[in-house]
């Protein structure tokens, strides 16, 4: 029953080791070598519940209990293709809800970025550019007009520099989740297929 509640082979092996040695938790923590139990059982913990956790402690079981190499390194392959499959499931999840909110937008390219977390958020609110309501029902020729006319304006509007920013240098216009196009301050169409733009925080949870 105990070697039967977890998931990973690396941990299914590891309670399988603390049945047969016929000892309580406390108890084989100290027979590997930790003197302070506490501290043991939760280097054990982690790798009953992860399937990873500290190298010092799988090595001590392994020492104390002689383990078949064989066996210990089967369970450790088996258990990193599950940790490999788990993230990309995670990432696809993650991908597949940021579709799902994905809004097109206009990101203002300048000659200078964020140096620091406040100015980081800063340029968050102040470098994109919305699109107003309606505009995912335009033609894809119309959309792309009224993007021009959009970058036409806030360049005058702004003067052609942000400040904390430097200069406007270009625009990116973020079409859909997989593709966007960048434009010059004149609203020109300078690449076509500028590939997926998304903003900062989808970045940091897709990579």
């Amino acid at each position: 029953m105990f070697q039967g509640a977890f998931y990973y082979p690396i941990s299914r092996l590891i309670a399988r080791i603390i049945t047969n040695s016929g000892l309580r938790r406390s108890e084989f923590v100290q027979a590997i070598g930790y003197k302070n139990a506490a501290k043991g059982l939760r280097r054990l913990d982690e790798w009953l519940e992860s399937g990873f956790g500290d190298d010092g402690c799988l090595q001590r079981i392994v020492d104390t209990f002689h383990l078949d190499n064989g066996e210990l390194e089967h369970a450790l392959v088996e258990t990193e293709r599950i940790h490999h499959r788990e993230q990309n499931e995670a990432g696809d999840e993650i991908e597949e809800r940021e579709r799902r909110r994905f809004k097109p937008f206009i990101w203002i390219v300048t000659e200078d970025g964020a140096h620091s977390f406040l100015t980081a958020i800063a340029e968050r609110q102040l470098k994109v550019l919305r699109l107003p309501e309606g505009f995912e029902r335009l033609s894809e020729p119309a959309k792309l007009e009224a993007v021009q006319r959009r970058v036409r304006e806030h360049y005058q509007r702004s003067g052609g520099r942000y400040p904390g920013f430097g200069e406007i240098l270009r625009y990116r216009y973020a079409a859909d989740f997989d593709h966007s196009i960048v434009l010059d301050v004149d609203g020109r169409v300078i690449e076509e297929n500028g590939g997926r733009f998304l903003l900062p925080e989808v970045w940091m949870e897709l990579n």
